[in-house]
């Protein structure tokens, strides 16, 4: 009796493990969505943005740009709130392995439960230096990176912001330790330089992939 008592609260605690799980995963797909929605609104009421035409915008629940919509509508100054306040700062494109995501300021886990993270102190997007981005491959909250090791060399990188789109081209993949802090230094060009953990759950190296501004 003891063995079957015991056995099903194997099995509950495995089953309350696994809604956890989901229910954190439903969380953070949901404030992605969130962040994406807000941000393409800005930058759609700002003109650098047709959510019409995107396809990217369209494939996701049109709930999300339509409730982000009506909170906007109607007051055009809470646009310049949102611009000021929204944590988003950019949206990032890669189309090879059909990636669209909002990009955070930081990169602490609190930045990277719900996006992916810009490493402060590095260029911003289109700016002259290394544009550098952080985020996870297979984690609770966020598996964004999860397909980056599919990049080869000349494959496209979009970054989406307030000042305008740019497009980066990929010219090298690379492993390196967790220690290689270099690949983050400055660059004289416009670059752009993902970072993630590799392998993937075992994580002790860095997956680095690095993009030129196509002209």
């Amino acid at each position: 009796m003891r063995r079957r008592t015991f056995g099903i609260l194997l099995i509950l605690i495995g089953c309350i493990i696994i809604g956890i799980a989901f229910y954190i995963r439903y969380m953070g797909e949901r404030k992605q969505k969130e962040l994406l929605a807000e941000y393409e609104r800005v930058l759609y009421e700002i003109g650098q943005y047709n959510i019409e035409d995107n396809g990217a915008a369209s494939s996701r629940d049109e709930t999300d740009a339509v409730a982000v919509d009506n909170n906007l509508e109607n007051n055009p100054e809470e646009v310049k709130s949102v611009v000021e306040n929204n944590k988003a700062i950019a949206i990032l494109e890669i189309p090879r392995i059909e990636l669209t995501v909002a990009v955070v300021q930081g990169t602490e886990p609190k930045d990277l439960k719900y996006a992916v993270g810009h490493f402060e102190n590095t260029a911003m997007p289109g700016e002259s230096g290394n544009f550098c981005v952080a985020g996870h491959r297979s984690y609770t909250y966020s598996e964004y990176f999860n397909r980056l090791d599919e990049l080869e060399k000349g494959d496209t990188i979009i970054a989406k912001t307030e000042k305008g789109t740019f497009e980066y081209e990929v010219y090298e993949k690379m492993v390196v330790e967790p220690t290689e802090v270099a690949v983050l230094e400055p660059t004289k060009e416009a670059t752009i330089t993902l970072v993630t953990c590799t392998p993937i759950r075992v994580a002790t190296h860095r997956l680095i992939i690095k993009g030129r501004l196509m002209q």
